[in-house]
């Protein structure tokens, strides 16, 4: 295998939506970075700077700057499907009188919860998404039901059970049924 660093990805370069989208925060090098640590968020500093054409020290301190400024987060991701898990998607329609003080207080409550693994704000039909997983569908159903018919923010809530993900965080997911 030849040195990595004297043919530098051109997937940035190639990709003109994506250049276009992120060149007001990254630059191609740190697009790299931000690839292979999605690749492999254990890699180390030395492999990472031999795949993106750095030394060690500044793929380290560009990788560093990246996660300081919150650009880029490395974690570990439970990959639900292939632990047999069910999950859903929960769309919630908040009371319209709601007070800030209250959606803060309903915000902090379901942040917590640890079978809620991603919140987003939406505007239109919906106001938040809420991602949850459990054991089984029953299970997701009745801690819904406990999380969020309970609360006074909380006018409706649709909850779509997710059958299969094909591509999550950049990554092509396993064909297994």
């Amino acid at each position: 295998m030849g040195d990595r660093r004297s043919q530098p990805t051109t997937e940035w370069l190639e990709n003109e939506k994506v250049k276009r989208i992120l060149t007001e925060y990254l630059d191609e090098t740190d697009y790299r970075i931000y690839k292979e640590l999605n690749r492999d968020g254990r890699i180390s500093d030395t492999e990472l700077g031999e795949r993106v054409g750095l030394s060690r020290t500044a793929a380290r301190r560009r990788r560093e700057k990246l996660q300081s400024e919150g650009l880029v987060d490395v974690l570990g991701v439970l990959v639900l499907q292939e632990a047999e898990l069910a999950y859903a998607d929960a769309f919630v329609t908040l009371n319209s009188d709601i007070s800030q003080d209250d959606f803060d207080d309903f915000l902090s409550k379901i942040e917590g919860e640890e079978l809620i693994y991603e919140i987003d704000e939406y505007m239109g039909k919906y106001d938040l998404l809420l991602r949850v997983w459990h054991a089984s569908l029953s299970d997701i159903k009745s801690y819904l039901r406990a999380q969020l018919q309970t609360h006074d923010a909380v006018e409706r809530y649709e909850t779509v059970p997710v059958t299969k993900t094909h591509k999550a965080w950049h990554k092509i997911l396993s064909n297994s049924d």
